[in-house]
């Protein structure tokens, strides 16, 4: 187990996100990015600590993780490794890359389906092996003790209201925990490895959690 950043949040997930793959989907603006920045806040505590965090959608904001961090900021960017993909091809890549990486205590990826949503209806073929290869590295790089948090976009069904993650059960087959975000109003429900919720508040210095 890692801390999750926030201990009302440790708790509520019996000791923190395990060290495995989790997956954390919701509509836009309901707190994954801020969930992830907070744990990788809490890695960066301890300054032995080093954490990867890829950014596809190019929205990491600087102003945000200064105020979630506070005033050691400075020290904390100085062992966040911050990764930039252009492109699906770009994102195979760097994926490809982390296997190789020593001394990393977290890898965060926001958000795992950004371009393959784009891509995925005119070559699904191609695309979903490329984005199996993807989950496979992930999944061996959690294997050697190395948590893997992995934000996901959602769509929802027009005729039932459903949310599925961006993938679908490609994605969700790998996952060890699994966390849906809701909005309005704002949730936690843990869908694996128990199911259980919890209603929580996105504030300048990061969540509370609503008993």
């Amino acid at each position: 187990m890692i801390t999750s950043g926030n201990k009302q949040l440790d708790d509520f997930l019996d000791g923190g996100f395990r060290k495995e793959l989790t997956l954390i989907y919701g509509p836009g603006a309901s707190g994954k990015t801020t969930l992830v920045k907070i744990a990788a806040i809490g890695q960066l505590n301890d300054k032995r600590k080093k954490v990867v965090f890829i950014d596809t959608e190019n929205q990491f904001s600087i102003n945000r993780f200064m105020q979630l961090s506070g005033p050691n900021y400075l020290h904390y960017l100085d062992r966040l490794l911050l990764l930039k993909p252009n492109n699906f091809e770009e994102q195979c890549k760097k994926i490809d890359f982390l296997i190789s990486m020593v001394n990393i205590d977290l890898i965060i990826i926001d958000s795992l389906g950004f371009y393959y949503r784009k891509l995925v209806r005119d070559s699904p073929v191609e695309i979903n092996k490329k984005m199996d290869r993807q989950l496979r590295i992930l999944t061996e790089i959690s294997r050697k003790g190395i948590p893997v948090l992995i934000t996901n976009q959602v769509s929802a069904n027009p005729e039932t209201g459903e949310i599925k993650s961006v993938g679908g059960e490609m994605i969700k087959k790998w996952m060890k925990c699994l966390i849906e975000l809701k909005k309005e109003p704002r949730k936690i429900l843990i869908k694996r490895p128990e199911e259980k919720e919890i209603g929580f508040e996105i504030l300048n210095e990061g969540i509370k959690l609503l008993s």
